[in-house]
């Protein structure tokens, strides 16, 4: 799974402009082949910083979305919203694994520190 993380720094004069581009975005994104999240979340200390989350099956998907018609059109319409550059960054996670875990009875029991 390749997950994005990328943080928008909004001109406060035009955020409710650029907010109706994202919400457009997310509805187009999750309908993409190999989008398994996507969604952007406001600053609770700058409510013009905007993160946006999202997961990918693999990179091949994630390239797709590079592609895509609407984020072409996003990409050429952000820039005179944004009072800086948009900073990303991309992780990928290791398959997981279901393994059985010990009921909560089967466990040792932690040891106490008293501060």
């Amino acid at each position: 799974m390749i997950m994005v993380q990328s943080t928008f720094q909004l001109d406060p004069d035009n955020k409710d402009e650029v907010i109706g581009l994202m919400k457009k975005m997310v509805r187009l994104c999750r309908q993409e082949h190999g989008c398994l999240s996507y969604e952007y979340y406001e600053g609770v200390t700058d409510p013009y910083q905007i993160i946006l989350l999202q997961e990918w099956e693999n990179a091949d998907c994630l390239q797709e979305h590079y592609q895509t018609d609407h984020m072409a059109d996003f990409l050429s319409k952000l820039g005179k919203f944004l009072d800086s550059p948009v900073s990303t960054r991309s992780y990928v996670s290791q398959e997981e694994t279901t393994v059985a875990s010990p009921s909560n009875e089967d466990l040792p029991k932690p040891e106490q520190t008293i501060h």
